[in-house]
C-alpha cells in the first residue's frame, strides 16, 4: 500500500540534509540515557527544502528526562542550528509515553516516522503498539458528522440570515471535517493541518476530479450569499461521495448515513430486544438512559429495565421528530414491518 506522499515541484534538498543529520548522528547516540532516535518531520515524509528544520526526537531514560528537564542540557533543545543546518530536538520520556495516549497528530506524525538509533529495538516495540490501529468507521462518522453540521445546518442559518462572511467561515471548518474524514475512510492516520489538504492528493481512494472539486469547495467566489450557496452545495457533493463509499466498503447494509450509524444500530438493537436492564444498556452502548429521540418518544421505563414501545415506534409521524432523528427511527420500523408481513 502507498502511503500520502509529499509531491511538490521544488528542488528536493533531502539528500543533503540527510548527510548532514547522518554525521551528526555519532554526537547524539554518544550522550548518556538515550533509548533511541527518531527523524520526523517533512524529512521523514521524504521531502526537505531550505525552509525545512531536521526534526529528530530523543527517547530518553526517565532519570535521563529529568536531569535535562532540571539542568543544562547537553545539546540546545528546540529550534537550534547544529552546524550550519537548523535543526528541532524535542526530547521526551520514553517510560511516560509508553503511558501516554498519543493524540490522532502525534499518531500520524510518528507513522511516518524514521527510527534513527534502536540498540535494544524499544522504540520497534513502542510503535508497532502505539500505530497498531488506524482510524476506523468510527472515525469517519464522527468527523461526517461535524461536516455536515457545519456545511448543512450552520451554512443553512447565514445564508437565511445573508451574512456570505460568516457562512463562508462555516464552510471553511466543514472542509477542514471533510478532508479529515477522507483520510479516515482510507484508514490513514490525519495529518497535521500543515499537510493536510496537500497529502489529501495521493491518497489511495479520493472522489473523482478530487483537486479541482476541493478547490471548487474552497472557493469563495464574489463573497456573496449565492457563492455561500455554491460552495456549501460543492461541499455536500463532495460529502455523499465520501459517505456513500465508506457504506459500500465497510457497511453495505446501512440503510442510513455514516453519521446515524451508531445511533440506528443502537436503536436496531434495542427494538430487536424489546427490553434491556439499564445495566446491558450500558455495557452494549457505553451510554446512559437514552433520554433523547429517537429513542426517548418509544421507550419506558419499567423496573430498571428499558422497555420498547412498538406501537409508538410504528406510530410516529415524520413531522413529530427531527428529520435527522425520524430517519433513523424510520430505517428501523421499516425492518420490523418487512418482518411482520
Amino acid at each position: 500500500m502507498i502511503r500520502p506522499y509529499v509531491k511538490i515541484r521544488a528542488t528536493n534538498e533531502l539528500d543533503s540534509l540527510r548527510a548532514h543529520l547522518d554525521a551528526m548522528l555519532p554526537r547524539f547516540t554518544r550522550l548518556d540515557g538515550v533509548v533511541g532516535l527518531t527523524l520526523n518531520g517533512g524529512m521523514s515524509r521524504g521531502y526537505a527544502d531550505h525552509l525545512s528544520e531536521v526534526d529528530v526526537t530523543f527517547f530518553l531514560e526517565p532519570d535521563t528526562f529529568q536531569q535535562w528537564q532540571r539542568g543544562k542540557t547537553p545539546i540546545a533543545l528546540g529550534i537550534t542550528m547544529l552546524g550550519g543546518r537548523l535543526y528541532d530536538i524535542k526530547v521526551v520520556d520514553y517510560a511516560a509515553e509508553r503511558e501516554r495516549v498519543w493524540d490522532p497528530v502525534t499518531l500520524w506524525d510518528a507513522s511516518y516516522a524514521e527510527i534513527l538509533h534502536d540498540p535494544d529495538g524499544r522504540l520497534h516495540d513502542l510503535y508497532a503498539e502505539k500505530l497498531g490501529n488506524a482510524p476506523d468507521i468510527d472515525a469517519v462518522e464522527g468527523l461526517l458528522m461535524s461536516c455536515w453540521w457545519y456545511y448543512e445546518l450552520a451554512g443553512e442559518i447565514w445564508i437565511h440570515r445573508e451574512d456570505p462572511l460568516q457562512g463562508h467561515h462555516m464552510l471553511n471548518q466543514a472542509i477542514d471535517r471533510l478532508v479529515q474524514a477522507l483520510f479516515a475512510a482510507n484508514r490513514e492516520h490525519i495529518p497535521h493541518e500543515k499537510w493536510l489538504l496537500h497529502l489529501s492528493r495521493t491518497l489511495a481512494w479520493r472522489p473523482q476530479q478530487w483537486e479541482a472539486r476541493l478547490g471548487a469547495a474552497m472557493s469563495t467566489g464574489d463573497m456573496t450569499v449565492a457563492s455561500v450557496i455554491v460552495r456549501r452545495d460543492a461541499i455536500r457533493q463532495l460529502w455523499e461521495e465520501i459517505d456513500d463509499y465508506v457504506r459500500a466498503t465497510c457497511t453495505p447494509q446501512l440503510p442510513v448515513r455514516v453519521m446515524q450509524r451508531s445511533f440506528y444500530e443502537h436503536l436496531r438493537l434495542l427494538v430487536e430486544a424489546g427490553s434491556l436492564s439499564i445495566e446491558e444498556w450500558q455495557s452494549l452502548t457505553g451510554g446512559g438512559i437514552p433520554n433523547y429521540d429517537p429513542f426517548h418518544p418509544i421507550t419506558k421505563l419499567e423496573e430498571g429495565r428499558i422497555v420498547v414501545d412498538r406501537d409508538a415506534l410504528l406510530g410516529i409521524e415524520p413531522e413529530a421528530m427531527y428529520q435527522w432523528h425520524y430517519e433513523v427511527l424510520e430505517a428501523v420500523a421499516a425492518q420490523v414491518r418487512n418482518r411482520q408481513t
